[in-house]
């Protein structure tokens, strides 16, 4: 099981909003949804192009650009964690830089930071779809019910929770007492809860505030995640190891 190194007290989980480091995280966060669809596009064009037409020997030039384009996106990557994670992910050494021009090539293409770095671009796709949808549904959610003393009482405007048809809820209890099974049951049904009093605004504002602090702790664990994710794919190989070694 993945766990942080120490379990974070009370007082850091509420002052979260608080330190500078959590909107830097949460700016890593959103650019992963755009960054994530640009990598994909980039590299599935590059590589659908190139691997069939290497038999006509112009999709090698094209392989091998494709290949040095994973290497500069990497870097970027590397980049952005520095000073968004607060990783400090060294520049790989490039073995490609040096010798004659086949030794070069291959070490281009055998090189497992190259692969490694191919395969944490294309993850970015599907992480950047998760984390868009998540920001956007938590961010969006818990900033108007926030704001929900301000305009609660606008003409035209109906503030509560609506949903599309009545939830029934049936809580029960059973405890058994020799041969006789003895409980209670209630049927509680949630059809709506419009907001039409300042009391029901400043409740609706509190569990605004709550659902913002724990997005953006959620936005610091999955921070912490990438952090250690990122350090192993694009760092230092024996990363990988102390990062498995943590599960």
């Amino acid at each position: 099981m993945l766990v942080p190194a120490s379990l974070p007290s009370l007082r850091s989980i509420v002052v979260t909003p608080l330190q500078p480091r959590t909107y830097l995280h949460l700016l890593y966060l959103g650019l992963a949804f755009p960054f994530g669809i640009a990598y994909f596009v980039i590299l599935v064009t590059g590589f659908s192009i190139a691997v069939p037409l290497t038999v006509l020997i112009i999709g090698i030039p094209l392989f091998i650009m494709t290949l040095l384009i994973v290497r500069g996106l990497g870097a970027v990557e590397r980049l952005l964690a520095n000073l968004l994670l607060g990783t400090d992910i060294a520049a790989p050494t490039y073995p490609f830089r040096d010798g004659s021009v086949l030794g070069r090539l291959r070490a281009l293409i055998v090189n497992r930071r190259t692969w490694a770095e191919c395969g944490y671009l294309l993850l970015k796709f599907p992480v950047g779809i998760g984390a868009f949808v998540f920001l956007v549904t938590g961010l969006t959610m818990s900033i108007t019910f926030l704001a929900t003393p301000v305009f609660y009482d606008e003409p035209g405007l109906r503030v509560g929770i609506f949903p599309a048809d009545p939830v029934t809820l049936v809580p029960s209890l059973s405890i058994p007492w020799d041969n006789v099974l003895v409980g209670a049951e209630f049927v509680v049904t949630v059809s709506e809860w419009a907001v039409d009093s300042l009391a029901d605004a400043l409740l609706f504002s509190a569990i605004g505030a709550v659902l913002f602090l724990l997005t953006l702790n959620i936005v610091n664990l999955v921070a912490w995640l990438s952090r250690r994710y990122t350090r192993a794919l694009l760092g230092d190989p024996a990363a990988v190891l102390d990062w498995l070694s943590s599960l």
